[in-house]
């Protein structure tokens, strides 16, 4: 079986719909990485990461802080284009903290890279 994300060969790991209570086929995947990008493409994991929690509350903070600088509370009140720049403002704080975050733990795994004993 091929992997449904990258087109690697299947290496035991599937994601099979009907368990989730979902319709279409079984799909294969090489890797927990890319079983984790199928299971989202259907929507089927809830939990965040720790990782993911640090960078909505971070996101969260980008847009309370852009609240703060137009002095507006009511989210009903903006504008189209303060709604947008809002909205811009907390994606683009969660992402680019959700990258940061990933960096360091990049960095923290290659660092233990000459400790594998294998």
């Amino acid at each position: 079986m091929i992997c449904a994300v990258c087109n690697r060969e299947g290496r035991g790991f599937g994601f099979i719909p009907r368990l989730a209570r979902l319709c279409g086929p079984p799909e294969a995947a090489c890797s927990m990485t890319c079983l984790d990008t199928i299971a989202r493409w259907r929507r089927t994991m809830i939990d965040p990461t720790p990782n993911e929690i640090t960078a909505m509350e971070h996101g969260g903070q980008m847009g309370g802080e852009y609240l703060d600088s137009i002095a507006k509370t009511n989210l009903a009140a903006l504008s189209p284009e303060q709604w947008q720049t809002f909205v811009e403002a907390v994606i683009t704080g969660y992402c680019d903290h959700l990258r940061d975050l990933a960096g360091r733990d990049r960095g923290r795994l290659d660092g233990m890279a000459g400790e594998v004993p294998f």
